[in-house]
């Protein structure tokens, strides 16, 4: 081997390098961001949404003053029930647990799961 082939490889591996980190950190930009809108309307907002599965999906809607839980698929939208609106949790008052990505890969990697651990203590 060569000089010049020693810094092409040099340069080939700083390149991937610098391609990947700069993956990791838009990634994370718009992990942080990017926030889904469903539109802007005065009289309806969508509450919360929860998939589950491909193109499927349960809405909370809020409209005049009720709420409405509803299942979404491409073809349809079925309205299952009409909600107490006064029960709903307020996005000020929701406060989910902030995950560290590192440690659920470390626990995941490990094999530990907190909450599995402590649901095989309880029994």
């Amino acid at each position: 081997m060569n000089g010049s082939e020693i810094l092409s490889m040099i340069g080939t591996v700083i390149l991937m390098i610098a391609v990947f980190a700069g993956a990791y950190y838009v990634s994370k930009f718009v992990g942080k961001h990017y926030q889904p809108r469903y539109g802007d309307s005065r009289n309806m907002s969508v509450i919360e949404s929860q998939s589950l599965g491909k193109d499927k999906a349960l809405l909370i809607v809020k409209t005049a003053g009720k709420a409405f839980l509803i299942g979404s698929t491409p073809h349809e939208f079925t309205l299952i029930s009409e909600l107490d609106p006064d029960t709903l949790t307020e996005d000020s008052e929701y406060k989910p647990e902030k995950k560290d990505f590192s440690a659920i890969l470390r626990n995941a990697l490990t094999g530990k799961d907190k909450k599995r651990v402590e649901g095989e203590e309880r029994k």
